[in-house]
């Protein structure tokens, strides 16, 4: 074939002599795909997803557990150092291959174990994340009892404890608050060893809350992002009221000053590091999946980079005003307990039904009024991140088995079935050991070591497999501006650095693991291990068992598309296409294959 300007002959390796056939484009996503309804949906549907019950109690616990004020520190480091570059990143892979899971990481093919990895962690996260709901469900339910709060009075079912004539069997507050916690709405169990049986009002509870995820999620995603406009503003509603009224407590001032106050001795303690780390990862939801999903429903040039900087910035705000709100409340306790504010409450899972219903119990009005109030508040702030990570793993799962979904109203049969299923799993969390499996769920399955290697093989994948300038290459043609550099350096360098660092303290300063004064057994501690490590191993299992059936094609399991000429269904634009020789030559050829390519870097 010759050029039209010059008789020079360009020999093409592997070309038939014949004239080309020229080649309609191929799309790489489910047809039909749904997209966000309303330009702010998306973000919102963000701040709903990992703006949670987190941000309101595990964020204060830790500032004043590790420094106070000088916990801020390795926090904001930790935020510009992985979390905002893990964020971006995420999403913009979700919405540049309008893919999520397994199928986002086809860009390069060696890197899908990735996507199964986060399947995996966002399916185990699902399944103990709504027990939480389920717990403000009841609270909720006993608000509305006649009489005074449950949590105020001592039930004779609890035992000789409560053998005397006021009620109370001599308790304060403090102890009664926990008992009910503990003996009516956990029925604790002395271990692991007696799990028990099911809990009647548990098991009622769960069901409860699975009947409202599902209904959020089972007409689509434009559905979804209506819904989270509610879900997602009034938890702010309600931090606003509590906030008014906890800074107008006596003894408020000390609880924010406790709060606030900076240790910088602290910062010497790997711990105060790991805590930081580990707080950013799981308040940003970082290697879900689910940034994925969500950022796959964009339209192909949305800027995606202004919603992910908006919502760090709310994520962190929420938080710090969380704390505020939170400690206010517990300066007041310290006041009226006449104790230090450390030894007031206690951290774990039970911290946001020991401590706010024991203050609320101190207060001398509106007690009923104000645990309805934080009860809802605390259901809206499970729902939103509930329902999201559902849908997450619903893409993500559909989108990697398309053939088994191509048939009318597959996504509500899924959605039905996979609700049902999740609910019988559950239920093993609603019996009389059921904290002690919950715990376990929380520890190893869906949060530290787990999403630290996770997030650190997304970052390897982008930067180094699939290439950094690349990438953003990619983003550039996407978004129509550069993104800055800071990305790019923090992607090839900083954040997997930051993973590696977070990962050693989390190793080297690890405890087994206890509720209250119960150690868990050995074998308990195996267990979690190997739910870890079912999840990690999955990258590099996956990438060997793609080796070893490529029957010898290693070529295809590094090319970032299946064919040249393939493009974006959204756009009708092209993957930039991988850089050898023949490829340049084919994009010499752009009139001839009736195709447009991107520069490759």
């Amino acid at each position: 074939m010759q050029n039209s300007d010059k008789s020079e002959t360009i020999s093409l390796p592997e070309r038939s002599p014949e004239p080309p056939v020229v080649e309609e484009p191929v799309t790489i996503d489910r047809e039909g795909r749904e997209t966000w309804k309303g330009q702010f949906d998306f973000l919102m549907t963000l701040v709903g997803f990992s703006v949670g019950i987190g941000n309101i109690w595990r964020f204060p616990y830790l500032c004043y557990k590790n420094g106070g004020g000088v916990f801020f520190i390795p926090y904001f480091i930790a935020l510009f150092g992985a979390g905002i570059p893990l964020l971006f990143l995420e999403v913009s892979l979700g919405q540049f291959t309008s893919a999520s899971g397994v199928k986002s990481w086809m860009i390069y093919p060696l890197t899908k174990g990735i996507g199964v990895a986060t399947s995996f962690v966002v399916f185990n996260l699902n399944t103990y994340y709504v027990i939480v709901i389920s717990w403000g469900l009841y609270y909720l339910y006993s608000c509305f009892t006649l009489g005074d709060l449950p949590w105020t009075i001592c039930d004779p079912s609890y035992g000789e404890i409560c053998s005397d004539n006021n009620g109370t069997g001599g308790l304060n507050n403090s102890n009664l608050v926990e008992l009910y916690w503990e003996k009516q709405v956990l029925g604790l169990s002395s271990g692991l060893q007696n799990l028990g049986s099911v809990q009647l009002h548990m098991a009622i509870s769960l069901l409860v809350a699975w009947i409202i995820v599902y209904a959020c999620i089972i007409k689509g995603v434009q559905w979804t992002g209506k819904i989270v406009w509610f879900t997602g503003l009034f938890p702010y509603f309600m931090l606003i009221v509590l906030f008014i009224r906890g800074v107008t407590l006596e003894g408020a001032a000390s609880g924010i000053s406790y709060y606030l106050y900076p240790d910088f001795s602290k910062l010497s303690e790997g711990t105060v590091w790991l805590d930081a780390g580990t707080q950013v990862f799981f308040s940003m939801s970082l290697g879900l999946g689910s940034m994925q999903t969500l950022g796959s429903y964009n339209h192909f040039h949305h800027n995606c980079l202004r919603d992910c900087i908006v919502y760090a910035i709310i994520n962190c705000c929420t938080s710090i005003f969380g704390g505020i709100c939170i400690f206010s409340v517990l300066g007041y306790m310290a006041h009226e307990m006449d104790l230090p504010i450390s030894e007031v409450t206690r951290g774990g899972p039970g911290l946001t039904f020991i401590a706010y219903p024991k203050a609320i119990s101190l207060m001398p009005t509106m007690t009923k009024l104000l645990s309805i109030m934080f009860f809802l508040m605390l259901i809206f702030l499970g729902l939103d991140s509930q329902f999201v990570g559902v849908e997450g793993f619903t893409s993500q799962f559909m989108d990697a088995f398309p053939k088994m979904f191509a048939f009318k109203h597959s996504r509500a049969v899924f959605i039905t079935v996979l609700s049902i299923v999740y609910y019988f799993i559950g239920l093993i969390m609603t019996t009389e050991g059921g904290m002690y499996i919950f715990q376990i769920m929380d520890f190893y399955s869906a949060s530290g070591i787990v999403l630290l290697f996770v997030c650190f093989c997304e970052t390897i994948a982008v930067a180094y497999f699939y290439g950094s300038r690349r990438y953003v290459n990619d983003l550039e043609y996407m978004l129509g501006f550069k993104t800055p550099v800071y990305f790019q350096i923090s992607w090839l360098v900083i954040t997997p650095v930051t993973c590696v660092l977070i990962a050693g303290i989390f190793l080297a300063t690890i405890q087994p693991l206890t509720y209250g004064n119960y150690t868990y057994p050995t074998w308990s501690q195996f267990l979690g291990w190997g739910i870890t490590s079912v999840t990690c191993l999955t990258i590099p299992v996956t990438m060997f068992v793609q080796c070893i059936t490529s029957k010898g094609d290693l070529e295809g399991l590094i090319t970032a598309v299946y064919k040249k000429h393939q493009v974006h269904s959204k756009s009708e634009h092209p993957y930039v296409i991988k850089g050898t020789p023949s490829a340049q030559q084919n994009n010499l050829q752009e009139t001839e294959f009736n195709i447009r390519t991107t520069e490759c870097i």
